[in-house]
């Protein structure tokens, strides 16, 4: 399965690389040129027990790659991860700008590319209730009725054993006909 992650920190590394590991084709995004140069010359960028020797092999195996350009990322892709900082607002509630800012872009990026196909987003960034929709509604706003399904997928605590080797997982679900996907 062709997988996009956008955001390469603690969260989107972790899941790229161990999606990679199962034996998906992963592309990251990420708009820090140095963190890309980085991660594409085998150079991690976070600690996480177990991770160093996973991604290393997935880089090598060509199953992860790096860049900056979100658009070649998510055409192929068939399912779209937002790993993306949310850090605290002014009254300590949860800022979104970055999640719904990267929605506008994919929203314009699916008008523009209506041969890219269906695609499913999943919110893995740490965000309130109700952010999914708000994500669909910034990514409808560009791209119109054909906008993507958007699901929810919890953080996991115990990183490389939890997405490398998940017990179970959960995710809401708005469509029925995608859940296969997830």
């Amino acid at each position: 399965m062709n997988v996009a992650i956008v955001g390469t920190g603690y969260v989107g590394l972790v899941t790229g690389v161990c999606l990679a590991e199962r034996g998906n084709a992963v592309h990251c995004v990420d708009n820090n040129p140095r963190i890309v140069e980085k991660l594409n010359g085998g150079e991690v960028t976070i600690y996480e027990p177990g991770l160093e020797d996973i991604y290393l092999r997935n880089l090598k195996k060509g199953r992860i790659v790096f860049s900056a350009d979100l658009e070649e990322a998510v055409v192929p892709a068939e399912i779209i991860f937002l790993c993306l900082p949310t850090p605290p607002g002014e009254d300590g509630s949860a800022d979104l700008k970055y999640i719904l800012q990267v929605a506008h872009d994919l929203g314009k990026i699916f008008a523009n590319r209506p041969d890219a196909g269906y695609k499913v987003v999943v919110d893995k960034s740490t965000v309130p209730v109700g952010t999914s929709e708000k994500v669909r509604a910034a990514i409808r706003a560009n791209a119109g009725p054909a906008a993507p399904t958007v699901y929810k997928a919890p953080r996991a605590r115990r990183v490389v054993r939890a997405n490398c080797e998940p017990i179970q997982l959960s995710v809401g679900q708005l469509a029925k006909a995608y859940a296969h996907s997830m």
